[in-house]
């Protein structure tokens, strides 16, 4: 590790050792952090370099593409995936004596960044809720439980205080097996989950993270089709198409990751099915979610 100040005539100590700066130095790679004390003719200054993983641990293992899992394993055991960064410069200057390597310093600007919201702000709330788990009971039927692709969802968020507001959205999702955009064929039997659903919910902002609770009223469907191509197999029965509402809750929680986007789950159980004989019947929808937020008044 290469060590350098912009003090005149200035000497480091490291544990038990003295260097004359500028000065390269071999420290024993620790998940502790380092203490430096930094000697000059009228002050001694004390810092401390914060241990950080390494960027070959991170990254080198990714070379052993199938095998990164176990190679990340061993590496746990080992002290070498940390260390203090290349080089570090010592500052009399400036007020800061808690050091970090590039990559901490990556990872600490990122999650301590934020974006606060203010009172009266009003945003217009895009998202794709991509991957769909479904838990559904259609009369008669049964559980059927499938998870898929696709939906889409809008909505707004009202600000009623600081990083407290209120969102309002209409969402459908469906299960579709194919997770992007392509030309296929479906041949025999299939089934097909959706749900569109209205939601209301109050949610917190802390730090980057969004938590809420709030009320939803769902149209829950399963849908058993037959497509007749290729010679399939006969159908075990008719198709049929079985449709409900429900109403429930709704908790989504979702982390922001720049200015505008934000990736999230939503949970939403539902309990109550006024038109079914069994009108009290658990039923959710877990949601990926893809998230765009655009400021739409101040």
């Amino acid at each position: 590790m290469n060590i350098n100040t912009n003090a005149e005539n200035a000497k480091v100590k490291i544990l038990d050792s003295i260097y004359q700066l500028p000065a390269s130095v071999r420290v024993m790679r620790s998940k502790k952090n380092l203490d430096i004390k930094l000697i000059t003719d009228t002050a001694t200054f004390n810092y401390t370099v914060k241990s950080s993983v390494n960027p070959a641990f991170l990254c080198g293992n990714l070379l052993w593409f199938e095998l990164s899992p176990a190679a990340y394993l061993i590496d746990l055991t080992n002290q070498k995936r940390y260390y203090y960064g290349r080089s570090v410069f010592l500052n009399i200057s400036d007020s800061v004596r808690f050091l970090r390597p590039p990559i901490s310093t990556s990872f600490h600007n990122f999650f301590s960044k934020t974006y606060p919201t203010s009172k009266g702000e009003l945003y217009l709330h895009i998202s794709l809720p991509h991957i769909n788990s479904f838990s559904l009971k259609p009369e008669n039927e049964g559980t059927k439980s499938n998870t898929g692709f696709w939906g889409i969802m809008f909505g707004l968020d009202y600000c009623y205080a600081t990083n407290r507001f209120l969102n309002l959205s209409i969402s459908g999702v469906s299960d579709f097996f194919v997770p992007v955009p392509a030309a296929i064929d479906i041949s025999g039997e299939y089934e097909l989950m959706s749900s569109r659903y209205i939601s209301f919910s109050n949610n917190r902002r802390i730090k980057r993270f969004t938590i809420g609770y709030g009320l939803s009223f769902a149209r829950n469907t399963w849908d058993l089709r037959y497509y007749n191509q290729f010679a399939p197999q006969p159908p075990t029965r008719e198709p049929v198409k079985k449709s409900h509402n429900s109403f429930g809750l709704v908790f989504p929680t979702y982390f922001q990751l720049s200015e505008n986007f934000h990736f999230g789950i939503i949970y939403r159980p539902t309990f109550f099915t006024p038109e079914l004989t069994d009108k009290f019947r658990y039923e959710h929808l877990i949601s990926i979610d893809f998230a765009w937020k655009i400021r739409i008044k101040k």
